[in-house]
């Protein structure tokens, strides 16, 4: 398993991971060990619930951004993975609205039961009251475990300042063994429930998510990123017109990672907006070197476009980033490259994503003179409604289509049918998978 050690915290007895009122930042998942949730009041500690290996405590403070309204103390030696505050808003940005209601009422009613049962049992002496108090923590820690099992992440689907530096943890308040001991043994534990752990996959799901996610963030600080620029050639003339920067992930001990997997990754934490900025970057420098030695080449400058540029794909996560354009352009400036020099390429889900907005952002692009493509089309959401409204100016088939239209003449039919939507609309076509010389014959012939 990837591993990161920045969230990551080991423990041993008699430590304090949080105190009643602290602020929350993090959530704990428990890989190793036993950590008991207490009351702390006047009259000492009162245990409400031990979390072992698989299960989940803290998010309360996480989801309604109140303080800590119970503490955390170690039992034994162990190991918690932390999961910030940035890492769930992130994900609850991007969950179903119904679900983030239903999530915050859940919070706000344990804490609001939790503290009326906590103060009947103060003053009560009904021994009825403390059991009272765990069944209900039974049964809100069971209900929260069977949400956290409803999405059970998998490598395919995992990924503020979205690429912090090193976080500063809390560190666990240590206390000799001695006084450690003494505060265990001084816990009446006996009956005190022991909360279920996360279904299996999902918690083995949800720390493969987490560890990629972290090894994510270490790959873009550490350069473990590269790029790879596959050429755009014109049809018409045969020459270079441009090429698309395609990011791929070498890790020290893994190799080769998917796009496919990391990429989801980078959207849902966030971290796909620093590698956007990373990946602009690089690919001006390249353009520049590109068009440097080509353009001046006594002979390959006849086979190259005096209009090089490269594409570079953007996420709905990119447009939700106020200054993420005001960077790319001043990145085009300090390497003297005229707008036109970059082609933003986005999907269809990008456009339906966030419509107006996506809109608003590509129209005030194309002012400025860049290119927009509509990557991947005919593949998603397929609606022609965007594309009257939608400022882009090129339409990408996907390689879906071009790989079967020589054996399946339906499928020569729908190329033919874009190239001429196209055409209609005033906008420019990419064939994608170009691999024969029966490929670029066709294509040719079509006018893409």
């Amino acid at each position: 398993m990837l591993n990161d050690s920045s969230l990551i915290q080991t423990f041993t007895p008699g430590q304090w991971l949080f105190h009643t009122g602290d602020p929350g930042e993090f959530a704990y998942l428990v890989e190793e060990g036993e950590v008991v949730i207490t009351l702390e009041g006047e009259e000492g500690l009162t245990p409400l619930a031990i979390y072992g290996p698989g299960s989940l405590f803290g998010e309360m403070a996480l989801i309604d951004n109140l303080p800590r309204s119970a503490g955390a103390l170690t039992l034994s030696h162990g190991m918690v993975r932390l999961i910030s505050r940035d890492q769930l808003n992130h994900r609850m940005e991007q969950s179903d609205p119904i679900l983030r209601v239903f999530l915050t009422g859940l919070m706000n009613n344990m804490r609001k039961t939790l503290k009326r049962l906590t103060k009947e049992g103060a003053h009560s002496e009904e021994p009825q009251a403390e059991p009272a108090l765990k069944e209900l923590l039974q049964e809100a820690a069971d209900e929260a475990v069977r949400l956290s099992a409803s999405h059970k992440p998998t490598k395919a689907d995992p990924c503020e300042d979205p690429l912090s530096p090193q976080l500063s943890l809390p560190p666990p308040q240590a206390i000799d063994n001695k006084e450690g001991r003494d505060l265990i043994s001084a816990l009446k534990l006996d009956g005190v429930p022991l909360v279920s752990s996360v279904e299996t996959d999902s918690f083995k799901g949800a720390l493969y998510q987490l560890d990629l996610e972290q090894a994510l963030e270490v790959a873009i600080k550490e350069s473990q990123l590269r790029l790879f620029y596959q050429p755009i050639i014109e049809s018409s003339t045969g020459r270079l017109g441009g090429f698309e920067a395609l990011v791929r992930w070498f890790h020290p001990t893994r190799g080769m990672i998917s796009p496919a997997e990391f990429i989801p990754v980078a959207e849902r934490s966030g971290l796909i907006v620093e590698m956007t900025r990373w990946i602009v970057g690089v690919a001006s420098d390249a353009l520049v070197g590109l068009r440097d030695r080509l353009l001046s080449h006594p002979t390959l400058c006849e086979h190259v476009s005096e209009g090089l540029f490269v594409s570079v794909n953007f996420s709905s996560r990119d447009f939700l980033d106020e200054s993420l354009m005001a960077h790319v352009y001043e990145t085009l400036a300090a390497h003297h490259l005229p707008a036109n020099s970059l082609k933003i390429e986005i999907t269809e889900s990008v456009l339906m994503s966030s419509p107006e907005q996506v809109s608003d952002v590509l129209s005030a692009c194309k002012e400025r003179g860049a290119s927009v493509a509509i990557d991947d089309f005919g593949t998603g959401y397929s609606s022609l409604s965007y594309l009257q409204s939608m400022p882009a100016d090129t339409l990408k088939i996907d390689q879906a289509f071009i790989r079967p239209m020589h054996q399946d003449d339906r499928q020569m039919a729908l190329v033919e049918s874009i190239i001429h939507l196209a055409k209609r609309l005033n906008m420019t076509t990419v064939a994608e998978g170009v691999e024969t010389e029966a490929d670029v014959d066709a294509l040719v012939a079509l006018h893409c």
